[in-house]
């Protein structure tokens, strides 16, 4: 990569319970090793971020009762001129992604068309990743939930422990690709 190619990218994510943010935070470290100034910010502390003030963006979110959350789909909203005339990506984190069926692949394509629809933004990229079930980091309430919906689809339901779906090396590559964008 070129030091005159894409020199900063704005990162922003909504993460629910931790694994959005982690993903986030390895896209960060593949563009910074590519020499790419990256700011990464939590939607909620990302105030008047503007896209336009970098060179690319990132927008990270998660799938919960089938929608993105509301927080990063107004601020894409608010957003969507600055980020349709510069490079983008979207990574949506969904644990529906963890199932290798056309079902399930039908369902993270129409989470991505939903949000576009929402928002009125249309990323120059995107991806779908496999998120995790974090029974750990889940209340009560959702534990039970999830772990009942797990077992009706025979995923594991041991609550004492995490299960990381997510394909790192397909992430890496997407941030890989992303810095070359703008090349």
């Amino acid at each position: 990569m070129t030091a005159s190619a894409v020199s900063t990218v704005l990162i922003v994510y909504a993460s629910t319970h931790g694994h959005t943010a982690r993903v986030a935070s390895r896209i960060e470290s593949v563009l910074a090793v590519r020499g790419v100034d990256v700011v990464l910010c939590d939607v909620e502390n990302a105030g008047e971020l503007r896209p336009l003030d970098h060179n690319g963006a990132i927008v990270a979110a998660s799938v919960h009762g089938g929608r993105h959350q509301a927080a990063i789909l107004d601020w894409v909203k608010h957003h969507a001129a600055g980020l349709n005339g510069m490079p983008t990506a979207f990574v949506s984190v969904c644990l529906a992604a963890a199932d290798d069926t056309d079902e399930a692949r039908s369902a993270t394509r129409e989470y991505i068309e939903d949000m576009q629809d929402d928002t009125g933004w249309t990323p120059t990229r995107s991806i779908t990743v496999a998120g995790a079930l974090q029974y750990r980091e889940y209340d009560f309430v959702t534990r039970l939930v999830m772990r009942m919906l797990m077992r009706h689809g025979e995923h594991p339901t041991d609550v004492t422990q995490d299960y990381d779906y997510t394909d790192w090396d397909a992430v890496e590559r997407f941030a890989r690709d992303f810095s070359e964008l703008a090349d």
